[in-house]
């Protein structure tokens, strides 16, 4: 979806609202992020996960942007931001939202972050606590050393992708629109939802600056997890999950809810894999706007 001006009526009143793409310099260089107008509502910051982008939210920017003031932008190394040099990690993304909570939307807002995202979102949330309205995960990893500590395979994999030249050769096999519609049919239960226009969304970035930075974040994959203590973060919380995730069961909310989150709302949407936002819009939107409005 390009950014657009979109009619939205409501009773007795038509409201007009845009969806814009900017960029801002941050931290470690520019990020791409979109924002809607006029800003009304609360502030609703959402953050995608690893090999995503901004685009990646579409089936829920109108709705969400109806009620509320809508940002969403491009992680380091992602979708169309800056390309730091160096491994990535939650602390420099967490700074990274911070910096854009503090210049763009110029408060507090509510932080939605979906798979990787969440780890992001997690730490913005302990680290900037100021700046987080409310906490929102989206079927978020960060819970495998404690859920699904790994195996010797594993680790033979992640030894076979650190290793000089082997994991450049391996990224570059899969980073092409084969490889991205093979990543994004294991992650979806609802395959339809895999379009050749979703493809060539996710594939866009890959063209433009290639595999280095995703394979930079795969390389420190066991470091992108969730640290955070019971009641570091203590406001509101909501885990929307998908049921049929295979990669990053429910069972992963319960865990962030016991763990670290014990004040957390949890809601699991049928027939929804790991991108619930995109398989099954309009139950996430019936999800995340209520609680939304409870704020």
């Amino acid at each position: 979806m390009d950014p657009t001006t979109t009619t939205s009526t409501a009773p007795a009143t038509e409201r007009r609202y845009a969806i814009s793409e900017h960029y801002i310099d941050g931290p470690q260089g520019p990020m791409r992020y979109w924002a809607s107008e006029p800003r009304h509502g609360l502030p609703v910051v959402f953050i995608h996960g690893y090999g995503a982008l901004i685009e990646h939210w579409r089936p829920i920017m109108r709705p969400v942007a109806r009620r509320h003031s809508l940002f969403a932008l491009d992680l380091y190394g992602f979708g169309y931001s800056a390309r730091p040099g160096g491994l990535p990690s939650r602390q420099g993304w967490a700074d990274q939202v911070a910096t854009f909570l503090d210049r763009v939307v110029g408060g507090p807002a509510v932080v939605v972050g979906h798979s990787m995202g969440g780890v992001v979102a997690s730490e913005v949330a302990r680290r900037h606590s100021a700046l987080t309205r409310a906490l929102v995960l989206v079927n978020s990893s960060g819970m495998q050393p404690y859920e699904r500590p790994l195996t010797p395979t594993d680790r033979l994999l992640l030894n076979v992708i650190g290793a000089p030249l082997v994991g450049e050769t391996v990224a570059g096999f899969f980073a092409n629109e084969w490889g991205v519609r093979q990543a994004l049919l294991a992650s979806y239960h609802r395959k339809e939802r895999v379009t050749p226009e979703l493809v060539q969304t996710f594939a866009g970035p890959l063209r433009r600056f290639g595999a280095n930075s995703y394979l930079a974040a795969t390389r420190n994959a066991t470091n992108l997890v969730i640290e955070m203590r019971p009641g570091e973060y203590g406001g509101p919380a909501l885990l929307i999950w998908g049921a049929e995730d295979r990669s990053i069961p429910p069972s992963d909310a319960e865990a962030i809810k016991r763990l670290f989150l014990p004040q957390a709302e949890i809601t699991v949407l049928a027939d929804s894999g790991h991108c619930p936002f995109d398989e099954t819009p309009e139950a996430f939107c019936d999800a995340l706007l209520p609680w939304l409005e409870r704020l």
